[in-house]
């Protein structure tokens, strides 16, 4: 009997690594704002904190389903050990806040009630996300899981690694412009939302 084709996944690489990319990017820029060493707090902007609920909601759930799992023989995400991905998630979110609360917990409390702030001055921000993350859930449905098109991978993988490089310009804004300003919060609510919807429909269309 012949062995079953390798199914190939978005730019030939194991499944899931594009999303673990972004979910690294997400969760770096996240403990990197958390720890900003300047004396002014920097708000966690909402498309940022929507996104990060969105991921690991569904990055730890894809394991064994889009994502290969321990017992598939595949390689895991971006070819490091299996559960390297989660585990660094999980380190760095759990170090990240626990030095912030035993160095500067007046700090984290300011900076939690800013970023509640910052989600209230944009209400329809997480109706963006979340349709757009519905828009790529029907598209999958309709491409279908098992063999949807390789260029259509593709292309969607070029577009999410585009948005990874718009969040990386974000976070020397928000880490280095911002804090030069010694200004609590700069909104950028029209470019998030395009990242955040872009992200999220790459989410979506995965899932």
């Amino acid at each position: 009997m012949n062995p079953l084709p390798v199914r190939r996944h978005a730019l030939g690489l194991p499944a899931g690594s594009i999303r673990a990319a972004h979910m690294l990017v997400i969760v770096g820029i996240t403990c990197a704002l958390i720890l900003n060493p300047r004396e002014i707090n920097i708000a966690i902007p909402a498309y940022l904190i929507y996104l990060l609920f969105l991921m690991l909601g569904h990055y730890f759930a894809s394991h064994g389903t889009t994502i290969a799992g321990r017992e598939s023989g595949q390689p895991s995400p971006l070819h490091l050990p299996a559960g390297s991905v989660r585990f660094l998630v999980i380190l760095a979110l759990g170090a990240t806040i626990g030095w912030k609360i035993s160095q500067n917990p007046d700090g984290l409390r300011q900076q939690f009630e800013m970023s509640l702030d910052a989600l209230k001055d944009q209400p329809y921000l997480p109706i963006v996300i979340l349709g757009a993350f519905l828009v790529g859930v029907v598209l999958r449905s309709i491409v279908g899981r098992t063999n949807p098109p390789q260029w259509l991978q593709d292309f969607e993988a070029w577009v999410s690694i585009v948005a990874l490089i718009g969040l990386g310009i974000a976070a020397v804004l928000h880490l280095i412009v911002t804090a030069s300003l010694e200004i609590p919060w700069m909104p950028l609510p029209t470019w998030e939302g395009i990242l955040g919807a872009v992200i999220a429909f790459y989410f979506g269309e995965r899932s």
